[in-house]
């Protein structure tokens, strides 16, 4: 979550031979979320393919939610047990920051950002990379997981996805017309939402739980823009919180010794964020 999957879907998608589903994040391995509609209705979130297409893949972020979903990886191993797994990280301090405002936005959040990222435990938990990559050890060899950085894939996009489509097995020389373009950035969500509050409120609870409802409130918002020609209006910055400096020791109290234990799972040229 808010490490750069959004971007990464796209640039895959728009991979002549890569095939992906129209909402992103089926998150059918999540027994909290789509498991019980049986693995004949995740084959039906694909589109039919051609003969081109050598590679289909979703992103789901809550598949490295541990520990709030737990078994995803056993449930992946069960069905794709050769599957190809993508993994994007970034600086696990400027992720809680992202996530924190991206929750105030959305008013699913209230508390200062240090009673938050401190009280509730996902803040600390999503940005423990190592955490999560150890679930997916136990099942899968280290060979079929590519651990990427959103700092990379920043700074050195078309490398970074050279490195991406070389793993999955597609033409690693072809590129995407859209590969120049960040998708989802927190800075570029409007503070609060164009589609009224007694409107998000009644979907977010009767929506099939088959799309997430972060991309069906922003797929309406882009077909209200095609309809009216027009938006609702400028959107607002969420205000850049800033993390003082007692907090981000404390944040680095927290992270260092995962950040130490990624670094063995990633070799010596990580950087560590100059946390560990």
């Amino acid at each position: 979550m808010k490490g750069g999957t959004t971007s990464l879907f796209h640039y895959l998608g728009g991979h002549p031979q890569v095939a992906t589903p129209v909402y992103k994040a089926p998150e059918f391995f999540v027994e909290e979320a789509n498991w019980r509609r049986g693995i004949d209705w995740y084959r039906r979130q694909f589109p039919v393919t051609g003969p081109d297409v050598l590679a289909i893949g979703e992103a789901s972020n809550a598949y490295t939610k541990y520990p709030r979903y737990r078994g995803v990886p056993e449930r992946i191993a069960a069905h794709l047990p050769d599957v190809r797994l993508l993994y994007v990280i970034r600086d696990p301090i400027e992720r809680i920051r992202s996530h924190y405002q991206t929750r105030l936005a959305e008013r699913s959040e209230r508390l200062p950002f240090a009673d938050a990222v401190f009280s509730n435990h996902i803040y600390l938990d999503y940005s423990r990379y190592a955490l999560q990559i150890e679930q997916y050890l136990e099942h899968f060899p280290r060979d079929q997981l590519l651990v990427i950085t959103s700092e990379d894939l920043r700074s050195a996009r078309e490398a970074t996805m050279r490195r991406v489509y070389g793993f999955i097995g597609v033409d690693p020389d072809v590129m995407p017309p859209e590969l120049d373009r960040d998708f989802y950035l927190t800075k570029d969500r409007a503070a609060r939402s164009p589609i009224p509050l007694f409107i998000r409120k009644p979907l977010k609870r009767r929506f099939p739980v088959t799309r997430r409802f972060k991309e069906v409130e922003n797929n309406t918002i882009s077909v209200m823009r095609r309809v009216t020609g027009r938006s609702s209006g400028p959107a607002q910055r969420p205000p850049r919180v800033d993390i003082s400096d007692d907090v981000r020791e404390r944040l680095v109290a927290e992270l260092e010794e995962d950040v130490r234990r990624l670094r063995g799972h990633l070799g010596p040229t990580f950087d560590g964020w100059g946390i560990a």
